[in-house]
């Protein structure tokens, strides 16, 4: 079996498909348009960033969760080679995000799937790394733990993981724009990132090496773990 065989294509269902989490189906239009001023200018900078950190060799499977219109999923592909077996494979639970996405940055070492996070269309040890930003703070903290648990099981033992993604915030201006985002869009599942209640369930789904790298804007945090090289207890 092939490398990019470990990840065969997801048929697009006929329907959205079912999930509790924020689905930004309405604003895919507009969405490359707003998010970078949101995050004044900086979510393509942080991407890019986070992809470097994953240190991609050109043949590496890498997911992308709740990619969007694909900004992360490019930054990696950038480092893969379709002839070496790389592709980054970009996933979403907006089939409009998708289109988007697939419009934009589709080719042979990039995809884009639609499906949700908290079940993962894919095998167990496919993918040797994994990333996702900004999407945590669209689920509430049942389904980032159940997100970050199907992570795990598609990640190959030793497995890097990137999240980008809104934490505690630190100074006034870091509150502010957290706060706001929380208010203005009603989403509680923002107050559960700034309260602290992400960081703490990385560990809890399996992940080692947990470090907290880079801290910007005042309210958004990047971290690097992986998944432990060792054998994993059989049940019974």
């Amino acid at each position: 079996m092939g490398r990019i065989d470990r990840v065969p294509p997801v048929a697009d269902p006929e329907r959205m498909p079912s999930t509790r989490g924020r689905v930004l189906n309405h604003a895919a239009g507009l969405y490359d348009l707003l998010s970078p001023a949101m995050m004044f200018w900086q979510e393509q900078p942080i991407n890019r960033r986070a992809a470097g950190l994953l240190e991609l060799q050109p043949g590496d499977l890498v997911l992308d969760v709740g990619c969007a219109t694909g900004g992360l999923t490019e930054s990696m592909a950038r480092y893969l080679d379709a002839a070496s077996g790389g592709m980054a494979v970009g996933l979403d639970a907006a089939p409009r995000m998708v289109e988007v996405a697939r419009s934009k940055h589709a080719s042979g070492r990039c995809r884009f799937d639609i499906g949700v996070a908290e079940d993962l269309p894919y095998g167990d040890d496919c993918f040797d790394k994994a990333a996702s930003s900004f999407f945590f703070h669209h689920v509430d903290l049942a389904d980032k733990e159940r997100s970050l648990c199907e992570i795990h099981r598609v990640l190959r033992p030793g497995g890097a993981l990137v999240v980008a993604d809104i934490d505690v915030p630190s100074g006034w201006f870091g509150g502010l724009c957290a706060r706001s985002g929380e208010w203005l869009f009603r989403q509680p599942e923002i107050g559960e990132n700034i309260d602290g209640k992400l960081a703490p369930l990385f560990l809890r789904s399996g992940f080692v090496e947990l470090e907290t790298v880079y801290s910007d804007l005042g309210y958004v945090s990047t971290w690097l773990m992986r998944k432990s090289l060792a054998l994993q207890p059989v049940p019974g």
